[in-house]
């Protein structure tokens, strides 16, 4: 069932296709906004029927996938339910197991989840198709779960996977202790104090970039942070549709292909990208970079194996 054509989709949260309907217009909606309203909303509407929901959406998501010439995708699963699904679909690349963990109890049970389906799926890898691990953010996990969770990625020698420096809020957060992520944390009572360092230069301290985990978006990112992600052979996913919707703003992607950081595409989810087809958010890129990085380049960012 693989396409000839080579492209990569390198993120993708197949279970969250079924947020298709709440996605935010073009004029986008702030990235705390989107989390604590639109995702809670969508939610709210679709009440019991989700579980189902979430499993036609994966399997409708991977036939997109299939449809638009995808022949390798990178995948975020906090269910699981998507990994059997793919390791039937023919398509390679990785689904990484996600790990939230905003409170003690949320840790235990996340980590031991996530043990769990490696575990199970793991020895059933096939047809290209890796399992790895996701620390979702570096604002999403309590420092304690954080260090848990790269130490049994290491243990296991798993692929990780982290979003990182996505937002304005994430950074202003992260760099200063305030804004609406601040606020965010503190109505749930979240005991994370801000590192007063960039998301990255915390990835770095914390140890995480030994594991050389694939970044997703890096775009509240400045030439310091860019010089960490080169000097750790860390490589970075560009998902400039979700970034408009979400108005997280322009990845610098000139000054990532400049350093010799290796840059993937991806689309994101449903949620806050009108497709899944990755032909689509290389046209946005091009127009994006337009001036700053050749179209061609652009191109060939869709055609590289996932590492």
């Amino acid at each position: 069932m693989g396409h000839a054509t080579g492209l990569v989709n390198a993120h993708t949260h197949l279970e969250q296709t079924w947020l298709d309907p709440f996605r935010p217009d073009v004029t986008g909606t702030t990235f705390t906004d989107w989390i604590t309203g639109t995702l809670g909303a969508a939610k709210q509407a679709v009440g019991e029927r989700r579980p189902a929901a979430i499993r036609e959406g994966i399997e409708r998501g991977i036939q997109m996938l299939l449809d638009s010439g995808t022949s390798s995708v990178g995948d975020i699963s906090s269910t699981g339910w998507s990994i059997g699904p793919l390791l039937e679909s023919g398509l390679s690349g990785i689904v990484w197991v996600e790990v939230r963990a905003t409170s003690t109890e949320m840790g235990e049970e996340a980590l031991q989840k996530a043990r769990a389906l490696i575990a199970e799926w793991r020895p059933r890898e096939r047809n290209g198709m890796r399992i790895g691990l996701t620390l979702h953010a570096p604002y999403s996990l309590l420092p304690h779960y954080w260090q848990a969770g790269l130490a049994y990625a290491k243990a296991e020698g798993l692929p990780v996977c982290i979003h990182a420096a996505e937002s304005r809020e994430e950074y202003e957060w992260f760099r200063h202790g305030r804004g609406p992520m601040q606020e965010t944390m503190e109505r749930a009572r979240m005991d994370f104090p801000s590192p007063g360092v960039s998301p990255i230069r915390y990835l770095e301290e914390s140890g995480a970039l030994e594991l050389k985990p694939l970044l997703v978006h890096t775009v509240q990112v400045d030439a310091d942070d860019i010089a960490i992600i080169k000097r750790n052979g860390c490589a970075v996913v560009h998902c400039p549709r979700s970034n408009l919707r979400l108005r997280c703003g322009r990845m610098p992607l000139e000054q990532f292909l400049a350093a010799g950081v290796p840059v993937y595409m991806g689309t994101d989810s449903l949620g806050s990208s009108p497709s899944l087809d990755v032909r689509d958010e290389i046209e946005v890129a091009v127009a994006l970079h337009w001036g700053l990085v050749e179209a061609s380049r652009i191109v060939k960012l869709a055609q590289q194996p996932l590492p």
